[in-house]
Order: structure tokens, then sequence, then C-alpha cells
């Protein structure tokens, strides 16, 4: 028994000093495999891609919106720009997408979507999308003709393509209510998810979630910092930015009591910037200081704190990743605009009073849009006003830039807007852009652009106080429709009141440089301008220039309708009409020539009804059968070529 019990106790031994020494290896597979299982891409969750495209970033805000509250839908959302996604290798792949489009101009893609358009368009493309189930929501303005085309091309080419729409296409209207139209078409692709992929969310909007990681320096940490305050790119652009000394900043008005028109010239001699004529010009507009300056004091953020921010998720945040409060309200953030639905909408979490809470809700609500339309809207709201308005949405930090403890409201889960949080959920502020009002072959080492000075307007006031030879702005160049014929001889027809003007005081330039070029007695080929404004002796812009250009037989002829010297307004349409003129319409375009037009859309309507209706008297045909002519000369790659606004 002693014998027996000496080998059970070393037996026992062996087997302690075994498990000691080598269990745990033995144990790592089971841990891995458990590991395994802890995946955090939970395989029950739906994929679906939300692309977007857009020009002043309403597309991905609203690809934002749409995402978080997918993720508590049972999907696993990824928001895609489709401009950085290899749509002819990988579409064929996708299960389940959502295409947020943003039509630019008259039923054109954003620039970030024309690759895109341009190859979901083309008749041959042999791609099969059979797999795929989409939505799309399309956003525009009703102001122009193709309303949301952008949109319903994407809507028709998926659909030709062989994909499954599961929503009839969604009709944003930015003239009108936009965010109403979003909201409304959410309810109905949630209502739809939970249908066709057993969904368990009905698309309610949920509590903001941060997603970027900010961290404020304290003072002492931001003066160490090195930190350069100025404009700085922030990492989501592509375009080649560059800061460009002002030249040139005039006044072209001959009289500025009922308002201001100038021309900005920027020297890019010592830049790498370069331009074709009629090119556009984006530039980073500054928001005024005073206005930053308050909108700091309400967040309780020393305008010289200096930050950094990154979004978790790997998306780029539209903000440097190192910059100063100050510089991100001057730069980045679009705090002089009436705050959209969706801002209120969030930022009344924040409100530390349960009635102000209640009130932000509702104005950003459908059933508020009277209420939005008379305090935000007509009221002209900014952020600062904002924050006056609603004042418990304020923060305070201490002279040591920390929070004093606060006793916060039992029914708000915060109490007031912390910096942090204003960085990340504040609309990003957008460039504007500008025909290129110079020529390319006559003046290459400077770009020029004509304005008019809005009231309230963010980019133009910046322009204006631009100092000669002593400013500079942050511009870059994009490609536009307008191409001059490469036939010099080829007909041209221009439109362009008031600063719709600007691409073809460019194309003087240019006819001015090819005629002494070519030292040619009589020019070739017929350039005929249209230009209108209220009073020859008031807002004629470039009169001198013009006027010279037709006395030199650079242009044939120039046609002014000057609207408030009579009792009747006459605009640039009601000269087209008349029958002199209306014949030397119809003889350039029938032998090739081209229309150009600039400015507002309303005037571009007119003016294409104008040249409707001399196909129409000229061939005799109706006005139906006139306009399927003209829209034919409309479709890309035609003769017929607007840039409206």
């Amino acid at each position: 028994l002693v014998e027996g019990g000496l080998l059970l106790g070393l037996a026992l031994a062996l087997y302690m000093a075994y498990r000691l020494f080598f269990g745990k290896k033995e144990d790592e597979p089971a841990v891995q495999e458990e590991e395994q299982l802890e995946d955090p891409e939970d395989e029950s969750l739906i994929p679906m891609k939300i692309f977007y495209g857009t020009q002043t970033g309403t597309a991905e805000d609203f690809a934002s919106d749409l995402s978080k509250q997918a993720k508590h839908s049972g999907f696993k959302p990824e928001i895609v720009n489709i401009e950085d996604y290899d749509h002819e290798a990988e579409l064929s792949n996708e299960t389940f997408a959502v295409f947020l489009m943003a039509t630019y101009g008259e039923g054109e893609a954003t620039d970030s979507a024309a690759e895109f358009d341009t190859w979901m368009s083309d008749t041959s493309n042999e791609i099969s999308l059979e797999g795929l189930k989409f939505c799309v929501f399309a956003l525009g303005n009703k102001q122009y003709e193709k309303f949301c085309d952008m949109g319903k091309r994407t809507d028709e080419n998926l659909v030709r393509l062989g994909a499954s729409r599961l929503l009839p296409v969604g009709l944003g209207d930015d003239d009108d209510a936009i965010e109403d139209d979003f909201v409304s078409w959410k309810e109905k692709f949630f209502a739809m998810t939970k249908v066709k992929f057993g969904t368990s969310s009905d698309g309610k909007d949920m509590k903001f979630e941060p997603n970027w990681t900010v961290n404020v320096m304290s003072p002492n940490e931001s003066r160490n910092s090195r930190y350069v305050s100025g404009y700085h790119p922030p990492p989501s652009t592509k375009d080649n930015i560059e800061l460009a000394k002002v030249c040139s900043n005039i006044e072209l008005r001959q009289d500025t009591k009922g308002g201001s028109s100038r021309q900005i010239d920027f020297e890019i001699s010592s830049s790498s910037l370069s331009y074709i004529t009629a090119d556009n010009l984006g530039i980073c507009p500054r928001n005024d200081h005073k206005t930053a300056a308050r909108l700091c004091k309400h967040l309780g953020v020393p305008p010289a704190a200096v930050f950094e921010c990154e979004a978790k998720d790997g998306q780029l945040t539209g903000i440097p990743s190192k910059c100063s409060a100050m510089d991100a309200m001057l730069w980045h953030l679009d705090i002089n605009n009436a705050p959209k639905k969706r801002f209120l909408n969030l930022i009344s979490e924040f409100a530390t009073d349960e009635k102000e809470a209640e009130l932000l809700k509702k104005l950003a609500s459908p059933a508020g849009k009277q209420d939005y339309e008379k305090m935000v809207i007509g009221a002209r709201m900014t952020m600062p006003r904002l924050f006056e308005t609603f004042p418990s949405l304020k923060r305070h930090r201490d002279k040591d830039f920390h929070f004093p403890e606060l006793q916060p409201n039992p029914k708000r889960s915060r109490s007031g807007v912390t910096f942090e949080t204003f960085l990340e959920i504040c609309p990003k502020l957008q460039p504007r852009y500008y025909t290129i009002a110079s020529s390319s072959k006559a003046q290459p080492d400077k770009i020029s652009i004509l304005m008019s000075v809005v009231e309230d307007g963010v980019c133009t006031h910046f322009l204006q106080g631009l100092r000669e030879n002593h400013d500079s702005a942050p511009i870059f160049v994009r490609p536009s429709s307008f191409r001059l014929p490469k036939q010099i001889s080829t007909p041209i027809l221009m439109i362009g009141p008031g600063t719709g003007l600007a691409p073809f005081v460019g194309f003087v330039q240019e006819f001015q440089l090819l005629k002494e070029s070519k030292d040619l007695s009589e020019w070739e080929g017929e350039k005929v301008l249209y230009f209108g404004c209220r009073r020859r002796d008031e807002d004629f812009l470039h009169r001198e220039r013009l006027q010279n250009a037709k006395k030199c037989g650079v242009i044939n002829q120039l046609h002014t309708a000057f609207s408030r010297e009579q009792k009747n307004k006459i605009y640039v349409q009601h000269l087209m009409r008349k029958t002199k003129n209306a014949e030397e319409i119809y003889r350039m375009l029938k032998k090739g020539g081209y229309v150009y037009v600039c400015g507002a859309t309303a005037m571009g309507r007119e003016v294409k009804s104008a040249v409707v209706n001399v196909f129409s008297e000229m061939e005799k045909v109706s006005l139906a059968e006139a306009a399927k002519i003209v829209d034919k000369m409309a479709e890309p790659g035609g003769t017929y070529i607007q840039e409206l606004w």
C-alpha cells in the first residue's frame, strides 16, 4: 500500500509538473480558437457600400447620417467617395449599395463623379451587375432644367447593367427643403430594408457618437508646438492648392450705389499653377475674424489653442491634422451660413435647457419647416448667433483651460457643446468657383476673375478686402466645359449678362491675340456677344474693352440690354428674339456655330427658350420639334454649352 501510495504520489507530481511547464502551450490553440470566435467583424451584419458624389459636401454629410443609422439596423456600412473607388474592377463584386449623387450645373456630374458617370453611361460597357441590389438618392436644384439628372442617370445605368433597384430614385431639392426630402427618403429606405433584409431598426435618428479623436493642447503645449498660423490644406483635398498673391483688385462698376462688381487678378508665375482659357478657379474663402473669435468664446476654447485630430475609422476629416482653433474657424468650418437641420438635430442633444433642446429638435424636423424658415433662414442665423439664441449650448473653460465641474441636467446626456464635438459636426467650409476671366495665351502668368459682392457672402467679402501686392489667397484650377472651337473660322455666339461676362472677357483677349498674330485684315468667323446689365452708366462691366473690341473687329457684334433704362425691362433674351438678331443667330448656328451661355439659371432657361424660338420660326417647325434640335446641340460634347449658377 505504501509502495502503491508512493507510485500514485509520484504520478501526480509528474502530472502537475507537466501541466506547469507544458500545459500553457497545449492550451494555446484553444485560446486562439476562442479569439477567432470573437472576430470584431460580425459575420451576421449585412455589407453595405454608401457611395457619394458631391460638389458642396451635402451628399457626404448625408452619407455619414445614413451610415450611422445603418450601423444600428444590422448593416456593416462603408462610406466611399466615388472618386476614390475602382468601379471598373470592384463594382461587380458588390451586393448592396446606396448611391448619393449630386448634380452639378445642367445635368452634369460633380467633379468627383465625372469619371464614374462617363464609364457608367458608356453603352459599350459590357460589365454585369446582376448581383448588385441598390438604391439611389439624387441631389439637385429645381432651378436647373435637368433637375437631379446625375442621380436619375445613375439609377437608369445601374438597371441597364443588370443591377436590381430596391427603391424608386429619391429626389432632393436644394431650392426648397433637401434635408426634409432626405429624411422622408430614409424612412422609406429603412422600411424597405426591414422587408428585404429583415433588419430591426426603423431608421430613427441616433444619438451623436464621436468618430474623431481630438487632442486640444494646453496653452504651454500650444506655444511649444511650432504651429504656423495660416491656411493649411485639409488631407481630404485632391486639388493642387497654392497661395497666390493678389496683383490687382479693381472696381468695375461706374456707380457703386447699387453694389460692387470687381475684377481680382492673381499672380501665378512663381507657382506650379497653370490654366486654360475659361477654366474654373477654385478659391478657399476665409471667415471674418470677429465671427471666428465669438464662436471660440462660446465654445470656451482659446483662439490660439492648437489641436491634433484624426478620424477613428480612417475617414478623412476635412480639417488639417494639426491646426489652431482660430484657423479652424477661419478657414475650415462653415460658421457664417445658416445651420442645417441635420446640425440642429445633432446639437440639440447637448443643450442643458430642456426647452431649448426641444425647440432645436422641432426646428430640425419636417413639422418645424415654417419655424426653421423664420428663425434660421429668415433671421440669417450664423453659428455664433445660434449659441446666443440657445445659450445652454455654450461651454466655458477656466483660465487653465479646464472645464469647471458642471451639474449636468439629468434629462440631458451632456452639458454644453465641447469644441471637440463642434469641430466634428460643424459643416466644413467649401471652396467657391469662378469662371476664369482671362486668356491663358494672352496672360499665362496671371489669372483674372469677376465677382459681384454679395451681402453676407463669405467669399466675396473675403476677396473684396484683399490688398493689392500684399495679400494672398489659397486657389486652385479645375477644368470647365467651356472650350473654344479648334477652327478659328467657327462662328461663336456668347451670352453673358452681369458677371456671366467672365469667360467672354478671356475669349475676347484670346481673339485679339489670335487676330494680331494672324495679321488678318478681316476677322475670320462671326463672333457675336450679348451682354446685359441694369444701366450703361451704372454696371456696364468692361465697357471700354468691349466697345473697343467691336470697333477693332475682334468681335463682329455687341448686343447690349440695359434692363432699367426704360419702363419695360429688356433682357438679353428679348434682344435675341428680334428678327434681325434671330436671323443672325440662325445663320451662325446652321454653319456649325457654338453657343456659350454663362450666368444665372433663370437667364439660362430664357436664353435657351429664345434659341428654340429662333429655330421654330426660321425652320417653320413646332416649338417641340425646335426644342429637340437645341437639346441635341446641348448634349455632352455638343455646340450649346452652359455654365449656370
